[in-house]
């Protein structure tokens, strides 16, 4: 099988993800709305051929999986959130 953006990302979308690979310079990245506000996409690899196509779903499921986490660890929790009043105008 000739490995090719298009091949990847048609294997994204058939596993259900909102995702597209993208070329950078020397670097690949994740793009679309479900990667969209990750905090990191990248994969700095120098070419597709560097991995496989299952070693690239891979590679999008690990980045999904960190930036969920990342995305927790800054989430405030009801407890932490202190509410602050509006001051009132005389």
């Amino acid at each position: 099988m000739h490995l090719s953006l298009k091949t990847i990302n048609a294997e994204l979308a058939k596993r259900g993800f909102n995702a597209m690979l993208a070329k950078g310079e020397g670097y690949f990245f994740f793009l679309s709305s479900e990667a969209g506000d990750w905090l990191d996409r990248t994969v700095r690899v120098p070419t597709l051929r560097s991995f496989t196509l299952d070693q690239w779903i891979e590679e999008f499921q690990k980045l999904r999986e960190k930036n969920q986490q990342r995305m927790k660890s800054v989430e405030p929790t009801k407890s932490s959130a202190k509410r602050t009043q509006p001051k009132r105008v005389k």
